[in-house]
């Protein structure tokens, strides 16, 4: 079987078809915090890097034992490296993608004000 990464694209475009409305709009609140964020210049963003790593980190887990279920299979049906390292790498950008999105809402909720 030959791979190719139009095929892959191919794939995963047809895998979050379905969610794409929801990434637009989870994608547009978060460009519009950031943007905010940005133009005030009023918090700090170090100080919501660890809640968004944390929140990364717990999504990446639930991304990991929730992925067989997504794809309408079960951890018995995982049998070789490959499946194992697919979940594993997917749930490890799930959690990075997650406290990347994250981090913008964090610095807004728990960023601390240059002015105190």
């Amino acid at each position: 079987m030959a791979f190719s990464i139009f095929g892959i694209f191919a794939v995963l475009l047809e895998v979050i078809r379905p969610w794409l409305p929801l990434i637009v709009i989870v994608l547009a609140i978060n460009v519009a915090v950031t943007a905010w964020l940005l133009a005030s210049r009023g918090r700090s963003w170090t100080s919501g890097g660890r809640p968004a790593l944390l929140g990364g980190a717990v999504i990446g887990v639930l991304a990991f034992f929730l992925a067989p279920w997504i794809t309408s299979a079960r951890f018995s049906d995982l049998s070789g490296l490959l499946d194992w390292l697919s979940i594993l790498g997917g749930s490890i950008a799930a959690a990075l993608v997650a406290a990347v999105l994250l981090w913008p809402l964090t610095t807004a909720l728990f960023g601390k004000t240059s002015h105190s």
